[in-house]
């Protein structure tokens, strides 16, 4: 059965894969973090601790997190159809690159510490959303 995103079940599923494949995460290292992912107007906050993600779940202040992944469903979409045709994200598709290059997806952030969470956290928050490639993924 597909999961629509952008959902909740969505976040959730990606989630679970992080309890499932403990040892990759692992091999990361700590993760601690209290993040934002914006698609579009909707926000989802998801929390990192240790080596897990602990909790996914919508938010309207994004004011508590370190910060927000912030770009258009369309470009989600691309991201995510590149996640799952490659197995995870090629180059153009990563949250880095997509970052620096363009700017097309936005780091909003109110403290400095937060950006810095962003860069120290990036390989397991690029793990966690490739993770979609084991998903059943409805994209439309």
């Amino acid at each position: 059965m597909s999961i629509a995103f952008p959902s909740l079940e969505f976040f959730k599923a990606l989630q679970q894969r992080t309890k499932d494949e403990v040892v990759a995460f692992e091999k990361l290292g700590v993760c601690d973090t209290t993040f934002g992912v914006r698609v579009g107007d909707e926000l989802y906050r998801i929390a990192f601790e240790i080596y897990e993600c602990t909790e996914v779940d919508e938010c309207d202040d994004p004011a508590p997190l370190d910060f927000v992944l912030s770009a258009p469903v369309e470009l989600w979409r691309e991201m995510f159809q590149s996640v799952v045709e490659n197995a995870g994200a090629d180059a153009e598709h990563t949250i880095n690159s997509l970052t620096h290059v363009g700017d097309i997806m936005k780091i909003e952030y109110e403290d400095p510490e937060g950006h810095d969470c962003f860069y120290r956290f990036m390989a397991t928050i690029q793990a966690f959303l490739d993770e979609a490639k084991h998903l059943d993924v409805d994209l439309s």
